[in-house]
């Protein structure tokens, strides 16, 4: 089927071509309030080039990653945890051991579940943990597996994890189109335990178990000059640059950050893509401060580069918790004034199309809609026979809408257009699962914004305002700060509309907000250019919470 329609779009193509000898190239409308990228050629860095340092208001001094992004590290060992440690707060325990576990894992469609069996510590010599898996049946009868784990260095049996009962959930299917949902089988899914803390159930991410030891490269730390910045390095880091992030990796990362620092950081699932992935709220310090700052990214597939400075600005910011200074105030003192949120990839599912084609989508009936803009795009001169430049260059979540035209701001005057790789607005504001996860945390009338921080690409620009704007002043005001924070991105104002921005801007509680566009090549940003991204933005939290406390 994959070959009739790569045919299909050959001989769609041929007859495009006969009929219009000059083919229309795909560079995308500048969108006001939205990333404006032009086709521009991606020079080469040569291998092992130095990031410059860039000097930012206050005397501090920021500096990137060295080298070029390729990771070529000595591995380092991850500190032993004591017996029966605590490692989630999802109820799942562990203790540290030799023996090595496989947890079972679902396959694709048949209900089978499996838990994460814990570890096993004591004398050598005797088998290690077993773990209970339960299988549900399409009738609803179920079985019972035992798998015995790992004969090793390992003593008597730790904690084991089982799956005790099961709850009925329904999986809904949204694409059919906005507001249509059609009601599957339902599907067994293990009761996950409340979490054992303050928070008890906030914190929803499963934890790995056990623990990986990771080869790691350094998150470099920040010394400003005159002393009054003190961040040091994250030596054991486990968030790593990589030339593709993707979303399984930045879950894995995001356990990881979990096991390793508690309570510092929080959890929480805000939400669902079309193709079931959970979009996370990562918050930072005291879920109950006077003040809360929101930073944002990954809105637009193709520029998936900002999820991973922000997971670094986090892991960075964890390290550095309790001992850290900013300006010579500790910063355990200011995440408990200011708690931020991190919510690091907003749309997941787009993501996944640019990074590994339409085949990361394990919906068929979304896969189809995806080959259906591409059949539509290279109709309209949108796209050309080349698929895999296409889909590296996706910007709309896996129903092809644009999700930063699809808020309600001034969304009525944004061409209707149809589904397609960029650009459409979608059938409604908010008719997309992801919209309605940002819409939704907002009005959580739990947390008192201050500001909002929007990561986008490229241009090295700053988008500050929109017609109607309810906090103009302010907003150009924060956007000033980031330009002078970045080493001088250009403060522009954005027209148009549809955009997250904007939505907060005109919505009945608007805060102000920005929109940083990083980098200066087109989307996808090779990771060669990560290093002045992250020079140039690693503290951009930092500046942020200390304009938010002094207003």
């Amino acid at each position: 089927m994959r070959e009739y329609y790569r045919w299909t779009a050959l001989l769609g193509a041929a007859v495009l071509t006969l009929s219009n000898p000059v083919q229309a190239l795909a560079d995308e409308i500048s969108q006001g309030g939205s990333t404006i990228e032009t086709a521009v050629t991606v020079p080469t860095l040569p291998i092992g080039e130095e990031v410059q340092t860039v000097v930012v208001p206050g005397g501090q001094t920021g500096s990137g990653l060295n080298g070029t992004g390729t990771v070529v590290v000595a591995p380092q060992t991850q500190p032993q945890l004591p017996g029966n440690a605590d490692l989630s707060e999802a109820g799942n325990t562990a203790a540290a051991g030799t023996g090595t576990v496989n947890p079972g894992a679902a396959s694709e469609g048949t209900g089978t579940a499996a838990v994460n069996p814990g570890t096993a510590a004591g004398n050598p010599g005797t088998t290690g943990n077993t773990a209970a898996v339960v299988t549900p049946g399409i009738t609803g009868n179920t079985a019972a597996v035992v798998n015995p784990g790992t004969t090793g260095n390992t003593g008597t049996t730790g904690n084991t994890g089982t799956t005790g009962n099961t709850a009925t959930t329904t999986s809904k299917d949204y694409s059919r189109g906005p507001g249509y949902v059609v009601e599957e089988e339902p599907v067994q899914e293990p009761i996950q335990e409340p979490a054992a803390s303050e928070n008890a159930g906030a914190d929803v991410l499963p934890i790995p178990n056990p623990v990986q030891v990771l080869p790691s490269q350094p998150i470099r730390g920040i010394m400003a000059q005159d002393g009054s910045v003190a961040l040091a390095d994250v030596i054991n880091s486990i968030v790593q640059v990589t030339d593709k992030y993707g979303y399984d990796q930045m879950v894995l990362d995001m356990s990881l950050l979990k096991v390793r620092y508690g309570d510092k950081i929080h959890i929480r699932e805000m939400g669902e893509s079309l193709d079931n992935r959970k979009i996370y709220d990562c918050i930072i310090g005291n879920v109950n401060a006077p003040k809360h700052l929101l930073i944002q990214a990954g809105i637009h597939a193709r520029e998936y580069i900002n999820p991973l400075m922000l997971m670094q600005q986090m892991e960075l910011i964890l390290a550095n918790y309790d001992t850290g200074t900013f300006h010579n105030m500790p910063l355990s003192e200011m995440f408990n004034y200011v708690a931020v949120h991190f919510v690091p990839m907003t749309n997941p599912d787009g993501i996944s199309i640019s990074q590994f084609g339409p085949d990361a989508i394990r919906s068929q009936q979304l896969r189809d809609q995806i080959n259906q803009c591409y059949f539509s795009d290279l109709a309209r001169g949108k796209a050309g026979l080349n698929t895999a430049s296409y889909y590296s260059r996706w910007k709309a979540n896996a129903r092809g809408v644009d999700l930063n035209l699809n808020f309600d701001a001034l969304w009525e005057e944004i061409g209707a257009g149809m589904p397609s790789s960029d650009g459409f607005r979608g059938e409604m504001p908010a008719s997309e699962p992801e919209t309605q996860a940002m819409v939704n945390l907002y009005n959580n009338p739990d947390y008192p914004w201050a500001a909002v921080l929007h990561y986008h690409s490229m241009g090295n620009v700053i988008y500050w305002d929109i017609r109607g704007n309810k906090v103009q002043a302010e907003s150009r005001e924060l956007a000033q700060l980031m330009s002078n924070v970045t080493g001088g991105y250009r403060v522009l104002p954005s027209t148009g509309g549809g955009g997250y921005k904007d939505w907060i801007q005109l919505s009945e509680r608007p805060v102000p907000s920005v929109t940083l566009e990083t980098g200066s090549v087109s989307c996808p940003i090779p990771v060669t250019y990560y290093n002045g991204i992250w020079t140039q933005n690693c503290l951009t939290w930092a500046w942020a919470m200390e304009w938010i406390a002094m207003h």
